[in-house]
């Protein structure tokens, strides 16, 4: 890696906001986060509707996979695991997605260990900043999050915000990676 794809991978580290309330009397985190990829928005498309693959490179899903598609949507089925503190709770979830290619993936759930489950990614291309730079991609995340199994109050927003940092992180990664990858392959 050259030092100037050392520094094009950092141009932005994910911006994470969480929020805590017991409004409907179970914790319900709102989440909204943004960051900006060293790629187009084709590129970053492509990795974040790769539903089969995404366990590959999110930390803590174990599975992930499309178990029926028709036109525009989608139903993932989702395996992984939160860790708190010394406890290691399951995952379950099936999520009905819906796109709008290049631009939203709304999600929502049908079923699984969540209370309540719903997020929405966005992708804006940003203007390339260098000649022979393909431009790159703020992405948006918006979730609400309610899980149906213990989640200690007093850290619960902490540990949401440290997963949703790692999972950006290696999402990011995953798009940047294969956006240098084309670009070495070019004349």
């Amino acid at each position: 890696m050259t030092g100037s794809n050392a520094g094009a991978q950092t141009i932005d580290q994910p911006d994470i906001d969480v929020r805590m309330n017991r409004a409907k009397g179970y914790p319900l985190f709102e989440v909204t986060a943004k960051m900006t990829v060293n790629a187009n928005v084709a590129r970053s498309w492509k990795v974040l509707t790769d539903y089969n693959r995404l366990a590959e490179f999110v930390p803590n899903l174990s599975r992930s996979q499309v178990t029926s598609s028709e036109g525009n949507e989608r139903v993932v089925t989702q395996n992984g695991f939160a860790k708190f503190l010394f406890i290691r709770q399951n995952i379950d979830l099936v999520l009905h997605v819906t796109e709008q290619p290049m631009q939203v993936i709304d999600i929502r759930l049908i079923s699984g260990n969540m209370r309540e489950y719903q997020a929405r990614w966005e992708l804006q291309p940003q203007q390339p900043q260098q000649p022979g730079d393909d431009g790159h991609t703020r992405i948006s995340y918006a979730g609400i999050i309610a899980p149906d199994f213990y989640v200690p109050t007093l850290f619960g927003a902490a540990l949401m915000k440290s997963d949703l940092r790692h999972m950006l992180n290696a999402v990011k990664a995953e798009i940047e990676k294969g956006n240098d990858a084309e670009k070495e392959k070019r004349p």
